[in-house]
């Protein structure tokens, strides 16, 4: 045999046993590594049940099918929402219950919503929306409650009560009642003279309306005093007194404080408008959007 065939020979199996190595080997030839890290991101570990039945489950969150999704969820942080235009972002503090408008797949976003207009993204691990996804299947699989056996030693018996023994000895004989001797009648007190009526107090006279200053001191006073937690005295950069408005059929003055607050779309200057009725702020409201502040 020459080398020229020698070598034809090594060539075919050099072939064939590159196709045979090609499965084994083509994950780290070919990068493969980084679907374990998409793995692990979709993983989410949750608590079911509570006290002794409480479980540790963990959900692949690319699993869920829309048919699972639940209607609202609670958020467990502050999220902003806004509207498409991104005007005005209203926050949304822990515990606040919201619609569930959508799933991005490949970031885990919910899309959400507390009603209107107004929408915003947050990451599911930050909501309960897969614990509800858990309870929902185990609903599914396990009927409409998950009831638990009580294997708790039961309570013990009290003994029977005897019934009293009746006593056999005779009656006693009630000692003899002397007639009650009716007291001397005393005399009617003589009526007291009637009182003088008191006179009627002079009704308080009607609050004026406040002036441009006051219209701010009261703003000021009003934030210092803790009427609003959205932002702090630190944060307003201005304020303004506002023109006498009608709002839900009733009669206000009103007056405006600028303030900076830090939202999903970096720093913004939010404005905040007063309600004052009597001298005093009784309401906080978003200037443009016209919703409450707390």
């Amino acid at each position: 045999m020459n080398k020229y065939a020698i070598w034809a020979v090594a060539i075919i199996f050099s072939f064939f046993a590159g196709r045979i190595m090609y499965l084994p080997l083509s994950g780290s030839l070919l990068g493969k590594s980084s679907s374990s890290a998409v793995g692990a991101q979709s993983m989410q570990e949750v608590k079911f049940g509570a006290g002794g039945t409480e479980l540790r489950i963990k959900i692949n969150l690319g699993t869920i099918k829309q048919n699972e999704w639940p209607k609202t969820v609670k958020l467990a942080k502050r999220v902003y929402v806004s509207t498409d235009n991104d005007d005005q972002p209203v926050a949304l503090e822990k515990g606040s219950t919201v619609e569930v408008r959508g799933l991005d797949g490949e970031s885990y976003l919910l899309k959400v919503s507390p009603g209107g207009p107004l929408k915003g993204s947050v990451p599911i691990v930050e909501t309960d929306f897969a614990q509800q996804v858990i309870a929902y299947r185990a609903r599914r699989h396990f009927g409409a409650s998950t009831a638990v056996a009580d294997n708790a030693n039961p309570a013990p018996v009290p003994p029977p009560t005897l019934p009293p023994v009746a006593k056999n000895d005779p009656a006693k004989t009630p000692p003899p009642v002397s007639p009650a001797v009716d007291p001397a009648p005393k005399p009617a007190p003589e009526p007291a003279p009637a009182p003088e009526p008191a006179p009627a107090p002079e009704p308080e006279p009607e609050p004026t309306n406040l002036n441009a200053e006051q219209i701010v001191a009261a703003m000021q006073e009003s934030v210092k005093g803790g009427g609003i937690k959205e932002f702090k005295f630190e944060q307003v950069e201005g304020w303004k007194a506002g023109e006498e408005e009608n709002v839900d059929g009733e009669m206000y003055q009103t007056g405006l404080a600028a303030y900076k607050a830090q939202t999903i779309f970096g720093e913004k200057t939010v404005q905040a408008k007063a309600l004052i009725q009597k001298g005093k702020v009784v309401k906080w409201i978003y200037a443009k959007t016209g919703m409450e502040i707390r």
